[in-house]
C-alpha cells in the first residue's frame, strides 16, 4: 500500500496545464486603473513568445494533500514545500523539498522528510533522509529526463496544450497581471489530464503511467497570473480532486497547490557538489 500511495503522489506532481481565447480581461475590482484591451488569445501568444527567451527559472510550491486510503479510517494529510532551480539547454536542476505527513498507515504517521535532488549531465542524484546518504539513480532514468522536450519543463510552453478549452476560461486583470481561471470537470478534462500526464512521464515510469487509467479527475481549478510587462507566468494556483480504484476500492485525494515562478533567466549554472559526486551510492535497478 505504501508503494501504491507514493506512486499515486508522484503521478499527481507530474500534472500541468495550459490555454488561449478571444474575450478581453475584466478588471478584478473598481481599483484596477491600468486596463489593457488585449484578448486572451493575444495574451497567450505574447506569453508563448516570451517563453522562447527562457534560459532559467526558479519556482516555489506549497502543496497540501488530503488522502483517503482504502481500509484506513483516518485520512492522510501531507504538506510539502518544494523549491526548484531549473536551467535549460542543457537541462540541469536542483530541488529541495520539505514534506510532513500525518495520519494514514502507521508506518507513515507523523513523519517529516527533507529531500534534495540534483539533475545534471553526471546523472540524477537524490538524498535519502532515511539512510542519510546520497543516491545516484539509474542512468536510464536520468538520461530520459534530460532528453525531455522543452515544452515539458517550460511553464509557458505547456499552456499551449489547453487551447482546446478556450471557452472554459474566465479572463480578468489587475494593475500588474492578467488573471486566468479555469474550472475543469467532465470527461474531456479527465482524458486530457491523463493523456498529458502520460506524455510527461519518462519511459522508466511507464508502470506508474499505466496506473493513470484507474484515476478519475473529478474537479480541477486553475488560477494563473501573467505579468503584464514581461508576459512571464508569475504564479499558478491549483485545487483538484480525484479518485483512484485500488483493488475494487476507491482512494480519493484532494489537493491544494500554490506555486510561484521567479528569477527568470537569472540562474546561470547549477553544479552537482563534488562531495555528492564522490559519495553517492549508485542504484542499478
Amino acid at each position: 500500500m505504501k508503494k501504491l500511495v507514493f506512486s499515486f503522489m508522484s503521478i499527481v506532481l507530474l500534472l500541468s496545464l495550459a490555454a488561449c481565447g478571444q474575450q478581453t480581461a475584466d478588471p478584478v475590482d473598481s481599483k484596477t486603473k491600468k486596463k489593457t484591451e488585449l484578448t486572451l488569445a493575444e495574451v497567450f501568444s505574447k506569453t508563448t513568445e516570451a517563453s522562447k527567451e527562457l534560459k532559467s527559472v526558479h519556482s516555489d510550491m506549497e502543496l497540501n494533500q488530503t488522502m483517503n486510503v482504502p481500509g484506513q479510517d483516518e485520512t492522510m494529510d501531507i504538506h510539502s514545500n518544494i523549491a526548484v532551480d531549473m536551467v535549460l539547454n542543457p537541462m540541469t536542476m536542483y530541488e529541495k523539498m520539505k514534506m510532513s505527513m500525518k495520519g494514514g498507515d502507521e508506518s507513515l504517521q507523523d513523519q517529516a522528510m527533507d529531500v534534495e535532488a540534483y539533475l545534471a549531465k553526471e546523472g540524477f542524484f537524490f538524498y535519502d533522509p532515511t539512510t542519510k546518504q546520497w543516491l545516484k539513480m539509474p542512468e536510464e532514468l536520468s538520461s530520459q529526463i534530460l532528453q525531455m522536450p522543452e515544452q515539458q519543463v517550460n511553464p509557458a510552453e505547456q499552456l499551449k496544450q489547453l487551447q482546446q478549452f478556450t471557452d472554459d476560461f474566465s479572463f480578468k486583470q489587475n494593475d500588474t497581471h492578467y488573471i486566468l481561471n479555469l474550472k475543469a470537470s467532465g470527461e474531456k478534462f479527465d482524458k486530457f489530464l491523463k493523456d498529458n500526464a502520460k506524455q510527461l512521464m519518462p519511459d522508466a515510469l511507464k508502470e506508474s503511467a499505466a496506473a493513470l487509467d484507474d484515476i478519475h479527475f473529478k474537479n480541477v481549478n486553475y488560477e494563473i497570473f501573467i505579468d503584464k510587462k514581461t508576459f512571464n507566468i508569475t504564479a499558478l494556483n491549483m485545487n483538484q480532486e480525484m479518485e483512484m480504484n485500488v483493488e475494487g476500492q476507491k482512494l480519493s485525494l484532494k489537493q491544494k497547490m500554490k506555486g510561484t515562478y521567479s528569477d527568470y533567466n537569472k540562474i546561470n549554472e547549477i553544479k552537482v557538489p563534488q562531495e555528492v559526486l564522490d559519495n553517492a551510492q549508485e542504484i542499478n535497478e
